[in-house]
């Protein structure tokens, strides 16, 4: 089962499967090197759409709009 990573629970370790939507989504997280087969842990949310943190490799973290977080197809790590 797929999901997407704004639906994702914080503390939660997933696997990056693929993107949803237009191009111009797929080239910014290419760009942030957020690629297929990478795993990221889901650091936490803010309330009302806000942005989601997430930690991906061993040093980085950032932060996603919420509307991109929904379009980065994910499943959970080793499933």
């Amino acid at each position: 089962m797929s999901y997407t990573l704004a639906d994702v629970e914080p503390g939660s370790i997933v696997e990056i499967i693929g993107y949803e939507g237009e191009s111009q989504y797929e080239f910014k997280f290419i760009s942030l090197g957020i690629l297929p087969g990478d795993l990221v842990t889901v650091q936490s949310k803010s309330f009302f759409g806000g942005p989601i943190s997430i930690k991906h490799g061993e040093w980085n973290f950032f932060a996603l709009r919420y509307n991109y977080a929904k379009k980065i197809l994910v499943k959970k790590a080793g499933a």
